[in-house]
């Protein structure tokens, strides 16, 4: 309601005494008070009542004023039931640029509060009552398969809010206008994986950054890794409960919009459920079949494909957890396909042939490892591996792809860190090797070679695990390794003259060095 509207209601009387250029402004709420210093007790926004019982002196008018005022009021209404506005109240009201508006004595404050309530209180329900039907004209157009960046648009405009939709990576999905600059995307999206209550109110970090409030954008299957947030302007703190109502539907329709898209996803990965098994058997007729079935390019302008194979270990609760995570980290790779749940296959059409095939494919791993690394607050009790492989020209070289991405992703494993991104084209020969071998075999090598060492340092409180490994890092020289370690030489020929005895391996052998410096390569 503004200023203007109250006074135009005749039977209240009321009239300006200054301030009558800002009758525009808008009334939140009536407030009545005598305390000369009622700022805790104001909000913003409201019309303040006074008998100006605090009046004892002309100084008195300043020191509430200016509390009103920097409380944030709109206007202050003067009751002359005990007596005339002073001309210093409406000097200290000039002097603040405050509204003062004189309630004759026939006019209760009464009545003024219950005409400011009774428009609040209509245009509150109107408002509701417009906002839900446009929520549910929104929730039709999307559920029938509007675009969700246009419909989000348009919804924002007709709210008269700024907002953004992101992903879980920091991806744009949707917004009211400009996109948030990527740097702060990702910032958001990192740091929502580490906050445990919602709507979280937070500032960006560069110095004079703004406040935006965050909200988790809830589905059925949402999961913190592979869900989107909607970024809004402002603290919500400070949201009226309408606000926070637009705010929520807002939200809703994203929901909706992100399970349709979850819906998509699950529906192709389904549809390609037989792609590895078909490539395994070299049925390439079927395989380019069954992309095509996706709508999926299966030459990639003569460039080829990258294949991406992912896992998380250990393996989460949530069973399809990985190619919902992998299927964020590709959303915007044209034409990629993904399938698998525990055990993830991605296939990313890449265009251009030889050179240009082979830097696209690490712009891809680039992209990957950037993206993975904004999920990493997140992975507090999981890792994300990934291996990918080179650009494979052709349906037929898929299958190869396919392997190598696997044995990338092993060797992914094998390394430390919440995430890891491995290619193919980076596999040392040695690892490669390892990442190759099954699980299990690994096992039984590492513990056949290692485990009489590691016994005997857990039970005599020895270091000979670590004595070998410096040892073999200095390529056998005694007098380096022993200098290395800063023990003398005689001291470090009985230490390995113990792990020869407990290993059964002579040092001085090539074939026996190689074989302890692959177990030790298996244990990191």
């Amino acid at each position: 309601m503004q200023i203007s509207e109250l006074l135009a209601i005749k039977r209240l009387h009321l009239r300006f005494l200054s301030g009558a250029e800002h009758a525009h402004r808008t009334l939140r709420w009536a407030y009545t008070t005598d305390l000369l210093d009622p700022a805790r007790y104001l909000r913003g926004g409201e019309f303040v009542l006074t008998g100006m019982m605090w009046r004892t002196r002309p100084q008195d008018s300043e020191a509430f004023v200016s509390s009103v005022a920097g409380a944030g009021a709109v206007a202050l209404g003067a009751g002359t039931a005990l007596g005339e506005v002073p001309d210093d109240l409406v000097e200290a009201c000039l002097a603040h640029d405050l509204p003062l508006v004189e309630v004759p004595a026939e006019t209760s404050f009464g009545a003024v509060t219950e005409e400011v309530l009774r428009s609040l209180t209509q245009r509150r329900f109107t408002t509701i009552a417009e906002t839900r039907d446009r929520h549910r004209r929104l929730m039709a157009d999307v559920a029938a398969g509007a675009d969700f960046s246009d419909a989000f648009t348009a919804a924002t405009a007709q709210e008269g809010r700024t907002a953004w939709v992101i992903s879980s990576t920091g991806r744009h999905v949707a917004s009211s206008g400009a996109p948030l600059p990527e740097a702060d995307r990702e910032w958001i999206a990192a740091k929502a994986l580490t906050w445990q209550n919602f709507p979280h109110t937070t500032r960006l970090p560069e110095e004079g950054g703004r406040v935006l409030t965050v909200v988790p954008v809830q589905t059925k299957e949402s999961h913190p890794l592979a869900t989107w947030l909607m970024v809004c302007a402002g603290d919500h703190t400070a949201w009226t409960d309408e606000e926070h109502e637009a705010v929520a539907e807002l939200a809703s329709v994203a929901g909706l919009a992100r399970s349709r898209a979850d819906e998509r996803a699950l529906a192709d990965a389904r549809h390609l459920e037989g792609l590895p098994r078909l490539l395994a058997a070299q049925r390439f007729d079927e395989v380019t079949e069954l992309m095509r079935g996706t709508g999926t390019a299966t030459g990639a302008d003569e460039g080829g494909h990258v294949v991406v194979s992912a896992v998380m270990l250990p393996e989460p609760r949530v069973p399809d957890l990985p190619r919902r995570v992998v299927t964020e980290l590709v959303a915007d790779h044209p034409g990629a396909v993904v399938t698998g749940d525990a055990d993830t296959l991605a296939i990313l059409p890449v265009a251009g042939a030889g050179t240009d095939a082979r830097a696209r494919a690490e712009e891809i791993r680039a992209r990957l490892l950037h993206r993975a690394r904004v999920l990493d607050g997140g992975l507090l009790d999981h890792r994300l591996a990934i291996g990918l492989s080179s650009a494979a020209r052709g349906i037929p070289e898929l299958r190869g792809a396919a392997v190598e991405a696997r044995h990338a992703r092993r060797l992914a494993e094998l390394r430390g860190g919440r995430s890891r991104v491995i290619a193919g084209a980076e596999i040392d020969s040695h690892e490669l090797l390892l990442a190759s071998v099954p699980e299990e075999v690994q096992a039984s090598y590492r513990e056949r070679l290692l485990g009489p060492l590691l016994a005997y340092d857990r039970d005599h409180r020895s270091e000979l695990v670590d004595t070998l490994e410096r040892f073999l890092a200095h390529s056998g020289s005694w007098q380096r390794c022993a200098a290395a370690m800063h023990v003398h030489v005689n001291t470090l020929r009985y230490r390995i003259g113990r792990v020869e005895e407990l290993t059964g391996r002579d040092l001085s052998s090539l074939e026996h060095r190689v074989d302890l410096f692959l177990a030790l390569k298996l244990r990191d």
